[in-house]
Formats: structure tokens, C-alpha cells, sequence
């Protein structure tokens, strides 16, 4: 009897609890990944998270950038860590889009001076990890009045979620994981670790994760073809928070909604954020969404 009142409270929490939005790179539909104009969207629409991606250049600047190079997003190849933040901020522009063709490689003192006097929450992403990138962009998020409440450290690397958690325990950490399907069958992926699986397995593989590296929660991916709502549940009812990756349109987040996702990583704002929150008014008030 116990274990059923628990079950309808917890699907009940699920549902009425507001879906969170993560601001990935800031909003890309309008303005180039990790630029000033896609972060100030991020903040005028109120996200609840800004992921972050650090790099640390060859003169120890924290700079904001999803890849090691600047191939993808700014024509250019250049390597982050082989050049100084001089070199990188003179040589390179990011691709055009929404309207903005001369933005610039951002330094995170810029990101943080837009979400300091914000609610914003930070999600640290180090995709250039060392012990070195960590301790400088945590001293700088304390110089800017930034506490350790308002950060996660969230990220494929395992290492850094280690050193997190044997150096700076009371910041939240949190696993991306990528579960694609393949020819041979569903694999889970931490980093460059691969382990062929079957659904039924993903939320005890997860489990294990959480244990060894005393996580807050899991960013999971709702493109799977193989996405199930008992991953989200089983882990819910474990005590993690669940956010699900990428949410890029309206289907996805009244999906989102529905399984009782705690959050939700997106590129667009815009289109997401109303549609998640038609869908919690609809099941707050009893309509099918």
C-alpha cells in the first residue's frame, strides 16, 4: 500500500513541478553558440540554466567554446589550447546567423557579468578539462558573486565529475549521456566508453554511475530511439534529477512534460519554452495534452 502511495506522489510531483530550460550555449536559433547576442537572449527569456562550455587558451583565459578548434563554428582551425586568447579573439569571427556576422570568442568574465545579477543557474560544461581550467573558472565565478548553489558541474568527462567530487563535493554534478541506437544494439555512452546494452539495463548502468560518482543527476537524450519514460521515472525515483537533451520544438517539450523530465536542454527558447508551459497548464487542469 505504502509503495503505491509513493508511486502516485511521485507521478504527481512529476507532473506539477515546472519543466526547468537550459539555455545551451545560449539561444542558437538566434544568435551563434556561445556569443554575446545568444546569451542575452538566454537571460531575456528567462532560462532557467546557462550551459557554459570551457576551454582554458594557451595564456590561461577561460573562453566559451562547444569544440576544441574553431573549425566548426568559425571557419577558421584553430586549436584552443595552442593559441592565446589574443590570437583567437583577432583571427576568428563566428559564422553569421540570426543577423550577428562579427561576433567574437567570449571570455567567461563576459558571461558571467550578463547572469550575475540574474536567478540564472550555471552548467559548466569543461570540455577542455584540467584541474587547472576547473580551479580557474570556479575563482572567477566567486569573484563575480556567484555561489556555489547557483553551479552545476555537468559533463561527458568522468574525470572532471572525480575531481569534482574529491575537491569541491557541494557542487552538484551531472552525467551527459548519449545512448544510441546502433546496428548490434543499444549502446550506453559515458565519454569515449561504450557498453552494449538492452533499455531494460540503461537505469541500473546509470545507478552504478551515480554511486561511483556521487551525482545530483543525469542529462539524457530524448532522440534515442530507444527514450523510454521508466529511464526518467526509474531515476526520479531514486532521487536524481532528470534533464533530457536536445529539445528543439514543440512536440518535444510537451514530451518532456509528460515523462516528468525536471529539465530540458534547448537551442530555442522561443518555441519551446510556451509549448512545455501550455502543456503543465493542460495536465494542471486536467485536459489531455
Amino acid at each position: 500500500m505504502k509503495a503505491v502511495v509513493l508511486v502516485c506522489l511521485l507521478a504527481f510531483w512529476a507532473y506539477t513541478a515546472p519543466l526547468q530550460f537550459v539555455s545551451h550555449a545560449g539561444d542558437q536559433y538566434s544568435a551563434p553558440g556561445h556569443s554575446i547576442p545568444a546569451y542575452k537572449v538566454a537571460v531575456e527569456q528567462k532560462a532557467d540554466i546557462l550551459k557554459l562550455d570551457l576551454h582554458l587558451t594557451k595564456d590561461g583565459v577561460v573562453v566559451m567554446m562547444h569544440d576544441a578548434t574553431t573549425k566548426r563554428t568559425m571557419g577558421t582551425d584553430l586549436k584552443i589550447s595552442s593559441h592565446t586568447y589574443q590570437e583567437l579573439y583577432e583571427q576568428c569571427t563566428f559564422k553569421a546567423k540570426g543577423g550577428y556576422d562579427n561576433e567574437k570568442i567570449v571570455r567567461l568574465e563576459q558571461a558571467l557579468e550578463l547572469v550575475k545579477d540574474t536567478p540564472m543557474n550555471l552548467w559548466l560544461d569543461t570540455k577542455g578539462y584540467s584541474p587547472q581550467l576547473v580551479e580557474k573558472a570556479l575563482a572567477l565565478t566567486a569573484e563575480y558573486g556567484i555561489g556555489k548553489e547557483r553551479l552545476m558541474v555537468a559533463t561527458f568527462n568522468r574525470n572532471a565529475l572525480k575531481y569534482m567530487k574529491e575537491n569541491h563535493p557541494e557542487i552538484r554534478r551531472v552525467l551527459h549521456v548519449s545512448i544510441p541506437q546502433r546496428e548490434d544494439g543499444l549502446w550506453v555512452s559515458f565519454e569515449k566508453s561504450d557498453l552494449r546494452t538492452k533499455p531494460e539495463e540503461v537505469v541500473p548502468k546509470l545507478l552504478e554511475k551515480a554511486e561511483e560518482l556521487g551525482l545530483h543527476g543525469f542529462n539524457i537524450p530524448i532522440w534515442s530511439p530507444a527514450f523510454s519514460k521508466e529511464w526518467v521515472q526509474g531515476l526520479k525515483e531514486k532521487g536524481y534529477w532528470v534533464s533530457l537533451w536536445f529539445v528543439q520544438n514543440a512536440e518535444l517539450a510537451r514530451k518532456a512534460v509528460e515523462v516528468g523530465a525536471d529539465a530540458v536542454v534547448t537551442d530555442d527558447l522561443k518555441v519551446v519554452q510556451p509549448a512545455a508551459r501550455e502543456t503543465e497548464k493542460m495536465i494542471a487542469t486536467g485536459q489531455n495534452p
